[in-house]
């Protein structure tokens, strides 16, 4: 027997006994597996945002647990938003977690024999597929409740909702309903029967669900119901009911800038107006006529499409067409109208076309791009490419990187390419990315019967274009900019609709309106179209009078945003190859997901049942009692609050124990960050009237800028005075808070808010639309609380008038006590330590004092490492003592860039010239790495400054100090190079490896 058909019984063999053992095992069982018995589906719209529920139950009744796994179908642009199992009559909610980290949490309660169902985005395939794995306890009843989410998109002149119904079996209890509540009357609803052909389920078919029930309660409104009994679902098939059921409407239209909806300081904008007339298209065919487009029917498809298309060309377009195989061919060198003639040639050249060779996409798609951009343009068009492939490159240049940055270098005009993945060996994550990156999108293209509509069908999406350049401007400074979802499109399609979402700035309590302004350009020239939209009031029970859903406008104008941005975060990605910026990008998107309980391609969902624990009443009265404390304590531990109750001062000072980061003093800046048990000190030596930017987040819109005060000397002329060292005593003397249009500025005396000032007073409590501004009752300290859990505290310092005579100032000191409202990018001198993480690498024990070597990752563009010494610092909010690594230099290494890159401002003046000089000097020293070789009189200022009110033995002993710490760092390189081996090694295999700037390894 030769070795093929020795291999073909073997595999039979193998199935043979699969299909045996499966076979045995439903015999022992009784032949019965877990039972779907029932299944009920609602969606509720609320002006177009739809959020679906399945409900569904399952029995096992066999005597051990079964694992069960569902594909459930969703909307290709579907987010799941909750999972709940069901079991004994206790619902678990699922949570959204990281992708593995969810794995791993099912994995383990798997393995306890627990009921689990871990919920993940089937990728790369079917981006339109959950897979539900279920893991049923033996005799046990579950039912699962799965809500998804989705904007509904509007194409070809009509939305449509799609609910998959497959639960591959006759269900005793089948329901679908669907409530819609529209801005506008609602027209052309209609309702295809069930079917998976897209040929019977194309929109204008004249057939209609005769099972389902529609009813209109009122032109904006309408109630669908399908409840089919068991009978009729075994008419359709003996494993019942499986296909798509479609809802497709739209609305009323005319000619203006749509309609926009404000709630809760978010808003979501429809713009699809009527009446407008097509531009001249410019279009571009790029045809893939390799050897694997004769598999099948794909060439025949592909001709019966184009030539479909070339019939609805107008005569004033321009159009061409490219194929390529190992090479490429036009059909003509330039564009040509769509004459009738012209028309006819196409048409027999298509009709001509015989695949071979292989795949030349690269020079393809620059020879389209130079045709269609060599034409001297004559009024307004609307530039378009349709590339069609059906497999990767194989001829030519086929690295993805190198075709992608050829086609950016040679669409110099920006023209939409839209591209089609003929077939499953497509490539269709690079043609997203060639798609994404040419303001357009990529369509896969089934190989099946209907490919010749599925071809046809994309082009009548993209087939007429409205306006062109189309630009969205909110007015008087409403919008937060950096939060909306987009406000630039290259083109408005007929049929379709543009959706843009976004935050607002916080405003007073006046605000009641959004002005804005749409401009395009049109056949006729600039369209202008402007509107103003009142903010609805009321938010969760404004609904329409006479029908009611589940969803209210707080939800879904929220909710819309969330799912646009992280839509737009997850393209940003997708076009980005920078490996830092990608990160990030996906980073923001896991993190809005999470906040959102969207299961989305970087996320999943996981739901354990927790394992039985006997407890009897008096133990389940002491668990509420614990949750209620629990409670207590952490309203007492919320600074906001604290700041706010009568005891408010007490709590809050236990709160700054634990403040990420502070600056006080002269000034002594503490910060604590992940992976490190002590804190980590340094100071900045400034000058007075200098300005340093202590957070900058330009996603949450917070800044905060401090100005530097010294003390004076009224013995000279109120000069600046000086330690005896000759060093500045110098401390933060103002600050001010920004946040959008909120300003606030703190001194020592005065409060001025908005413009207006007050004066420190006890207790005091202000307020700016949600943000709350408390003084405590000492009347020490002011906390600045935000809506979005972030809390900044400031405290005075004052001084007596004495002391004051004697040339002191009163100075203050500022502390990030909450910080969840800011963003992974939050930079400053504070605020870049937010997201960082710092780890001791190494330690070494000099003369009483420990040395260490930290190394700096997180929100960095590469790690790097930091010399410093632990000892003290006084936080001076608690005057409690602080362990800290004490940074030299002004921060070192340990900042990003140089001090002066946060020196917003800087005093000139004749006395204080000098001291600019030496501070400059000292900050262009400390970009180097830290070595004995640096001029040890650069760190005179810093040991002047340490040693300011200490004895002579004590500030000799410390100068003694920061010279050892310059031997020691010595010391630690020579111990690194004795151990290079052991360390290279080690750090590869931990993937600890950096670099600096000389290209060398850093462990």
């Amino acid at each position: 027997m030769d070795n093929v058909n020795l291999r073909y019984v073997l595999t039979f063999i193998t199935l043979a006994t699969e299909v045996f053992s499966q076979y045995l095992s439903n015999d022992i069982n009784g032949g019965k597996g877990p039972r779907v018995v029932s299944m009920a589906v609602r969606s509720d719209i609320l002006y177009r945002f739809a959020e679906t529920v399945v409900t569904s139950t399952v029995v096992n009744e066999l005597y051990d647990a079964r694992e069960t796994t569902f594909d459930v179908n969703l909307p290709m642009d579907a987010f799941t938003s909750n999972f709940t199992l069901e079991v004994d009559g206790v619902s678990y909610n699922g949570e959204v977690k990281e992708k593995q980290q969810a794995r791993q949490t099912y994995d383990k309660a798997k393995r306890k024999g627990q009921t689990a169902a871990h919920m993940f985005y089937n990728k790369p395939r079917d981006t339109n597929s959950f897979r539900v794995t279920i893991n049923i306890a033996a005799q046990s009843q579950v039912t699962f409740v799965l809500t998804y989410n989705e904007l509904l998109k509007r194409k070809r002149g009509h939305y449509e909702h799609v609910i998959y119904i497959d639960p591959n079996q006759v269900v005793d209890q089948l329901l679908v309903e669907v409530y819609i509540s529209e801005s506008r009357e609602i027209t052309a609803l209609r309702i295809p029967p069930v079917r998976n052909d897209i040929l019977e389920n194309a929109f204008g078919f004249p057939t209609t669900n005769e099972l389902a029930l529609v009813e209109r309660p009122s032109p904006r409104t309408a109630y669908i119901r399908y409840n089919p009994s068991p009978a009729e679902q075994a008419r359709d098939s003996s494993q019942g009911i499986s296909g798509m059921f479609k809802v497709q409407y739209d609305v009323e239209r005319s000619l203006d800038a749509g309609d926009m909806y404000i709630v809760d300081g978010y808003f979501v904008h429809f713009f699809a107006p009527v009446g407008i007339r097509p531009l001249r298209k410019r279009i571009l065919f790029v045809l893939d006529v390799s050897g694997s487009m004769s598999f099948g029917r794909k060439i025949m498809q592909v001709k019966e499409a184009m030539t479909q298309v070339l019939t609805e060309l107008k005569p004033e377009d321009l159009f061409n067409i490219v194929t390529f195989e190992s090479i490429s061919h036009a059909w003509s060198p330039t564009m040509r109208a769509a004459t009738m003639e012209n028309l006819v040639k196409a048409t027999d050249y298509v009709q001509n076309l015989k695949p071979l060779g292989g795949t030349n996409v690269n020079d393809a798609m620059i020879d389209s791009i130079k045709i269609l951009q060599d034409v001297n343009n004559v009024g307004v068009d609307a530039p378009i490419i349709v590339f069609l492939t059906d497999g990767d490159p194989t001829v030519g240049v086929t690295n993805f990187g190198k075709i992608l940055n050829n086609v950016d270098l040679a669409n110099r005009e920006k023209i939409q390419i839209f591209s089609l993945a003929f077939g499953e060996d497509a490539n269709f994550a690079f043609l997203k990315k060639i798609s994404a990156r040419n303001n357009a999108f990529a369509r896969k293209i089934y190989v099946d019967s209907d490919a010749t509509l599925q071809l046809t069908g994309f082009y009548n999406e993209i087939s007429n274009v409205l306006l062109s350049k189309i630009s969205f401007t909110y007015l008087d400074d409403t919008v937060n900019l950096t939060t909306v979802t987009q406000t630039q499109f290259p083109s408005f399609f007929e049929g379709s609709e543009l959706v843009i979402s976004g935050q607002l700035n916080e405003l007073d309590d006046n605000f009641n309106a959004i002005t804005m302004q749409v401009i395009g350009s049109s056949k006729t020239g600039v369209l202008e179209m402007s509107a103003t939209t009142k903010v609805i009031e009321n938010s969760k029970t404004a609904q329409l009078s006479d029908f009611k859903t589940r969803l209210d406008f707080s939800t879904i104008v929220k909710k819309t945003w969330a799912y646009l941005t992280i839509k737009k975060l997850l393209l940003e990605e997708l076009k980005t190859e920078n490996h830092l910026l990608r990160e990030d990008l996906r980073h923001d998107a896991v993190r809005l997901a999470i906040k959102f309980n969207f299961v989305t391609p970087v996320t999943s969902m996981v739901v354990i049942k927790p394992e039985e624990k006997k407890a009897d009443k008096a133990d389940h009265n002491i668990q509420e009692d614990d949750a209620k404390a629990l409670d207590a304590e952490e309203k007492d531990a919320d600074p906001g609050t604290a700041a706010l109750n009568a005891s408010g001062t007490k709590a809050l000072t236990a709160t700054l124990k634990d403040a990420k980061a502070l600056a006080d003093s002269d000034p002594h800046f503490i910060v604590n960050v992940k992976g490190l048990e002590y804190a980590i000190c340094f100071d900045v030596m400034g000058v007075e009237g200098d300005v340093y930017q202590l957070i900058n987040d330009k996603y949450s819109g917070l800044q905060v800028n401090a100005k530097v005060v010294a003390n004076k000397d009224i013995k000279d002329d109120n000069h600046t005075m000086a330690s005896s060292s000759g060093v500045i005593k110098t401390f933060l003397g103002e600050i001010i808070i920004k946040r959008w249009k909120f300003v606030i500025k703190i001194t020592p005396k005065t409060l001025t808010l908005m413009g207006e000032t007050v004066e420190w007073t006890n207790g005091t409590t202000l307020s700016h639309g949600k943000t709350k501004i408390v003084v405590d009752q000492a009347g020490t300290m002011v906390v600045v609380i935000f809506n979005d859990r972030v809390a900044l505290l400031v405290m005075r310092h004052l001084k007596s008038k004495a002391l004051l005579r004697a040339g002191k100032v009163n100075f203050l000191g500022f502390y990030i006590v909450e910080y969840k409202g800011l963003s992974y990018h939050t930079h400053g001198l504070l605020g870049q330590f937010l997201h960082r993480n710092v780890i001791l690498k190494k330690t070494k024990n000099r003369k009483g004092k420990l040395m260490g070597r930290l190394r700096v990752s997180g929100n960095i563009k590469r790690p790097r490492k930091v010399m410093a010494t632990l000892g003290h610092r006084l936080n001076m909010a608690t005057n409690s003592s602080v362990s800290c690594w004490m940074v030299q230099h002004n921060g070192g290494n340990l900042l990003d860039g140089n001090i002066t890159d946060y020196l917003l401002r800087r005093k000139h003046s004749k006395e204080s010239s000098d001291d600019d000089e030496d501070i400059a000097d000292d900050v262009e020293t400390e970009g180097t790495t830290f070595s004995p070789d640096v001029n040890k009189q650069t760190f005179n200022n810093e040991i002047d400054v340490e040693t300011e009110g200490l004895t002579t033995l004590e500030a000799d002993s410390f100068d003694k100090d920061v010279t050892d710490t310059l031997d020691y760092d010595d010391e630690l390189n020579e111990d690194d190079e004795n151990s290079e081996m052991i360390s290279l090694e080690q750090d590869e295999k931990d993937n600890d490896i950096e670099s600096d700037d000389t290209g060398s390894l850093k462990m």
